[in-house]
């Protein structure tokens, strides 16, 4: 996994409206949620990892997305907090492995880390905050706490 710039967003709206995607500059058919693309990985099978945000002061949401190296999207996850009990957002990747990301997104001193695995599967339930976009289907992505410290340095 390395990072790239090669995503972008066409017309990111500020209503909870999808965004369309854009690979190289080029359309494409697939739709994410999320304003503001914070982050994005090149897969060594030519897929891709995107971080996006809401862009929202108050109850932030952060959406991942694993794509397919055609572009499609194979699993989806997103996290976020009701108005009140969480507050900002702010992702910071902390370590990428070939398979994995280590990073903090609420303020709350956690540290998490996403695995994707090579092949789909029933997953165990997620961490308070967070949820599959395809509830009950099979995933490749999975998120687990990694720590309670040092998410903030």
């Amino acid at each position: 996994m390395r990072p790239t710039t090669r995503y972008s967003l066409i017309d990111p709206r500020p209503d909870n409206q999808p965004a369309l995607l854009a690979r190289n500059r080029q359309a494409l058919a697939t739709k994410v949620d999320g304003i503001n693309l914070e982050a994005q990985f090149e897969l060594n099978d030519g897929g891709g990892l995107l971080w996006l945000t809401d862009d929202s002061p108050y109850d932030e949401g952060l959406h991942v997305y694993l794509l397919g190296p055609n572009d499609t999207i194979k699993d989806a996850l997103e996290a976020g907090v009701f108005f009140g009990l969480g507050g900002p957002g702010v992702l910071k990747i902390k370590k990428t492995g070939e398979d994995w990301v280590e990073f903090a997104f609420f303020l709350n001193g956690a540290l998490y880390r996403l695995e994707i695995a090579q092949k789909a599967r029933l997953r165990l339930p997620l961490p308070t905050g967070w949820r599959y976009k395809h509830r009950f289907s099979k995933h490749q992505l999975r998120v687990d706490e990694a720590r309670t410290s040092e998410a903030n340095v």
